[in-house]
């Protein structure tokens, strides 16, 4: 009989499994994990430097605390961002595995639960056989990035033990655009992104945008995406009809502003097809002209103003996160635990969390993760 089973090798499942043997170094505790490594998503966060978290968040220190003491010290960028200091995700993932197998915690890679079932205890039926446990903790993930093995299993799991699961939506991730956007692929502008449903600005960020041959991209994007949802009742098809995505390549400049100054241009000389030289990269600029047609006044507001319309966000193998997942109001937040099974519990990414781009989603799982670890110990 195994006291603590975790399923999911991930950043939460790792977490909770040294907090808990380090509480009680009696306990047996095995981690379950359906891909042949751990933490295969932390070696892809942050581009490959491992984003660990912000100094915005609330319990950070607590975090690099934990780290700390697994012998990775970290370092903060201008944003508040947090990296291991050599900025390989290797070290994050290194450091936690190392201890796991200091403390003697019973790994199985390649493993996959096909089912979990309550009878006077916890039955996990895997592919090879049955574990038996008397508590589980589920940590295996949402449904973004796929490819590391987080297929959407833990959902299953939650309904079957009575738990609502809320819509897990692809996040974090770029946008698809309706209009041709071939012509700018590969173009990058520091900008605004801001998105409007029913003609109502909902969100707004600065940052550097990326044009691909689909849509566009950059961290604002990402951020935006999680704004971008099918109401109730439409479908994929006209879900996104009423919002649209506007592009503002001077954030800094009012329109007014922006129109005296491409009015000076034509004093200078500029002629009308060449007003926006310098001012944005020349596909954007035959874009606004051919809206425009030089005049001044409208080229700034499309300038201000750039118009686009949402396909809806990439799917799941380019999301970094999940929106949706386990309700929150059916665990508590002291423990972790089910309030609907006794000795179930939940951490990570199959919550219904999400946050922005910047460590917050790995910060959630740390966090989630140390609950559930101390608590399982009791």
């Amino acid at each position: 009989m195994i006291d603590i089973c975790i399923v999911g090798g991930g950043a939460a499942g790792m977490t909770a499994a040294i907090y808990a043997k380090e509480a009680n170094p009696a306990l047996h505790i095995c981690i379950i994990e359906k891909k042949n490594q751990l933490g295969k998503k932390i070696l892809a966060s942050g581009n490959g430097k491992c984003n660990l978290s912000n100094l915005a968040c609330a319990r950070v220190t607590e975090t690099l605390d934990f780290f700390r003491r697994l012998g990775v010290i970290t370092r903060a960028d201008s944003e508040g961002r947090l990296y291991p200091y050599t900025e390989e995700s290797r070290a994050v993932q290194e450091a936690l595995k190392h201890r796991l197998h200091q403390l003697d915690i019973e790994i199985r890679t390649s493993a996959e639960v096909l089912e979990i079932e309550k009878k006077e205890h916890f039955i996990l039926h895997l592919k090879t056989g049955q574990l038996h446990a008397k508590k589980v903790l589920i940590a295996c993930g949402g449904k973004a990035g796929p490819q590391f093995g987080t297929t959407g299993d833990g959902y299953r799991w939650a309904k079957a033990f009575g738990h609502k699961v809320e819509k897990p939506i692809p996040v974090l991730t770029a946008v698809d655009i309706k209009e041709d956007m071939t012509r700018l692929a590969g173009i990058r502008a520091k900008a605004a992104v801001s998105l409007t449903y029913h003609n109502e600005e909902i969100f707004r960020e600065r940052g550097e945008i990326q044009f691909t041959k689909t849509g566009i991209s950059g961290i604002c994007v990402f951020n935006l995406s999680r704004f971008l949802l099918i109401p109730e009742g439409r479908s994929f098809l006209d879900g996104f009809d009423d919002y649209r995505i506007f592009i503002d390549f001077f954030p800094e400049i009012e329109a007014a502003e922006l129109t005296k100054l491409l009015r000076q241009r034509q004093e200078l000389g500029f002629r009308e097809e060449s007003i926006l030289e310098y001012l944005v990269r020349g596909p954007v600029a035959d874009m606004i002209y051919a809206s425009a047609k030089g005049d001044p006044s409208d080229s700034a507001t499309l300038l201000k103003a750039f118009p686009l319309s949402p396909k809806g966000a990439k799917g799941w193998d380019f999301a970094q996160a999940t929106k949706g997942g386990v309700s929150l109001d059916e665990v508590n937040p002291e423990t972790m635990e089910s309030r609907k099974i006794k000795d179930l519990y939940f951490a990570g990414e199959i919550l219904d969390f999400d946050g922005p781009c910047g460590g917050y989603n790995l910060q959630n799982a740390w966090e989630t993760g140390t609950i559930a670890g101390k608590e399982m110990a009791r």
